[in-house]
């Protein structure tokens, strides 16, 4: 019997880093992107079973295409893709330039798709499942993340369309959305944020006081929040679902969040994230 497959991008830290322990733990072959050869090592010392760690930057195209031939090198079939890798940057719509906005979409949104393609072919040998990672912010939105739920937003879309697309090709495509777990995704986005937004010139000026809330936030949401090990156990039901649905909000309450932004008026809703950050 074939060993089963799994490629996760983004596994340098966080989610990809557990999922891809976690599988690897669990018997499968683990094809796993890092941006750094000491995240490489690091994983490799792990000794977690089979896992190959690959040098990837996910928004190059000629890396990624290179991945690509890398893993159909190493496996005729693909069980799965994790589509994990992506940043979050923070910052008022007036201010963000348009290269940075442009850098959010490449990393959250083009990037997903390329590597998707890069190995559809192995998923098809495979009747295999892709698992687009979003996010709350993908279905529910807030100030200064506008450039990362937009970035979100649109892999919901786009995972809309290739699930129904791919499905009489027998490939399965499911999205899981996150709320706030103990990673440094926030911090690691705020700092980069407000210094890049200081070293353009940019002054926040009259958005100080929501940044402040936003900064006090990420440091809790840094030290609080779901286990990232709920990630991977989520990864592993759906792999193991014959049908898994078609979204898996984690942990339960984020369901509860979507839900009733989908149904509270706009004006009502509003005013409750502008009271709740003293806005």
């Amino acid at each position: 019997m074939q060993l089963q497959s799994l490629l996760i991008t983004g596994c340098s830290t966080g989610f990809g880093r557990v999922t891809a322990l976690h599988f690897a733990r669990k018997g499968w072959r683990v094809f796993a992107t890092v941006r750094k050869e000491s995240d490489r090592e690091s994983l490799l010392n792990e000794k977690a079973g089979d896992i190959a760690p690959i040098l990837c930057d996910v928004a190059r195209e000629d890396q990624v295409r290179e991945l690509g031939r890398a893993v159909a090198a190493q496996t005729p079939a693909l069980d799965a893709l994790v589509n994990n890798a992506g940043s979050a940057f923070a910052s008022p719509m007036e201010l963000i330039p348009p290269d940075v906005l442009r850098e959010q979409f490449e990393l959250n949104v083009i990037a997903q798709v390329a590597v998707a393609q890069a190995v559809m072919p192995l998923l098809k040998a495979a009747r295999g499942t892709i698992i687009n990672v979003s996010s709350i912010s993908g279905r529910v939105t807030s100030p200064l993340l506008g450039p990362y739920s937009a970035s979100k937003f649109a892999l919901e879309a786009i995972s809309d369309a290739m699930r129904v697309e791919l499905a009489p090709l027998g490939v399965k495509v499911v999205i899981v959305e996150p709320g706030s777990s103990p990673t440094a995704i926030w911090q690691t986005s705020m700092t980069r944020a407000l210094s890049m937004l200081k070293a353009r010139g940019l002054d926040i000026g009259p958005y100080a006081p929501l940044v402040k809330v936003m900064v006090a936030g990420a440091e809790e949401r840094s030290k609080a929040g779901f286990p990232p090990q709920l990630f991977a156990d989520t990864a592993e039901k759906i792999l193991r679902s014959p049908k898994p649905a078609a979204r898996y909000p984690i942990p339960g309450r984020v369901a509860w969040v979507i839900r009733a932004r989908r149904f509270m008026p706009d004006g009502l809703w509003d005013w409750m994230v502008r009271r709740a950050m003293g806005w």
